[in-house]
Formats: structure tokens, sequence, C-alpha cells
């Protein structure tokens, strides 16, 4: 099992997100889609080593105003396993502080995670057979008024993120 603090999105939010993956299928994109369940904005990778106690705590002492977050175009980056497309949100900064704060919150409680510059996106494909990025991703947006610990766990084979 492994931890890791997100934005979770409405339906909307995650239809939009569906339908521009369902778009790269219909275009012969082959690769890793990221189940409907499991999209979301990872705010803090965390990983299989952790203290839940530290995690809730710190997570506990995140205060932050509310924000509304707009889908806006795809990007891709490498990692070490290949290529990844992902979706990008309109004016990030709102997101980018969250993310600075809840990490201060982390050091602050003693909670070791990955600490990679943080960069708002929602991946979509993991290893894709063709790298499209010029999808058009139906508008969306979403209030953001809540942070959440997740779990990430393979069942069946399939890797299934759920809260905690």
């Amino acid at each position: 099992m492994r931890i890791f603090i997100a934005i979770r999105f409405t339906e909307d939010f995650k239809s939009a997100l569906v339908d521009a993956q369902q778009e790269m299928r219909d275009q012969g994109v082959e690769g890793n889609y990221c189940p409907y369940g499991n999209l979301h904005l990872t705010l803090a990778f965390i990983g299989e080593t952790f203290d839940l106690s530290k995690i809730r705590k710190a997570v506990s002492e995140v205060v932050f105003d509310p924000f509304e977050i707009t889908l806006d175009k795809l990007g891709t980056f490498q990692t070490k396993n290949g290529t990844v497309v992902w979706a990008g949100i309109k004016d990030g900064s709102s997101a980018s502080s969250l993310a600075s704060l809840l990490r201060e919150r982390l050091i602050a409680n003693g909670v070791k995670f990955k600490s990679t510059e943080f960069y708002p996106h929602i991946s979509l494909i993991r290893k894709p057979s063709t790298v499209l990025t010029d999808i058009s991703i139906k508008t969306a947006s979403m209030r953001v008024d809540r942070i959440y610990v997740m779990k990430s766990e393979r069942i069946d084979g399939e890797l299934v993120y759920s809260e905690i």
C-alpha cells in the first residue's frame, strides 16, 4: 500500500477528463489509462513508509480558503518508466500554494514525502503508444475545499485508489 495526499474530483470534472481519454482512444492511442475512479491531483506522495497518525495530524493543520480549479490543455513529461500524458489546470497558483502549505505541515510533523517540485497536473495515460496533446478538453471547473489522504493498492491485479 502506498500513501498520497490529493484533490479528488467531482463527477462532472472527471467526466471531462474521461471524454479526453476517450478521444485519444478513438484516435488509436493505446497505453495505461488512468481509470475513472482513480483520477485525482496529487499534492504530496508519501509512499510505502508512513505513520498515518502523523499524516492525519499534518493534514488537519492545513487551513486554506476554498478555490476553483478549471481544466486546461494537455501536456507530457518523461519518467523513468516512460511518457505520461496529463491534463493541466488553468492558473495553478492556488493548488501550488495548497501543496506548499501541506508540505510545510508534513515536514513540521516529521512525515517524509517525495520532494520533487510540484506542478499541478492530472495523469491521464502512462506509456502512450502515440503522444497526442492537441485534443481539446471540455471546460470543467470545480471547487476545492478539502484534501484527502489516499491509499493505492493492487486488488485483483488492478490499481485502486481510495480514501483512508
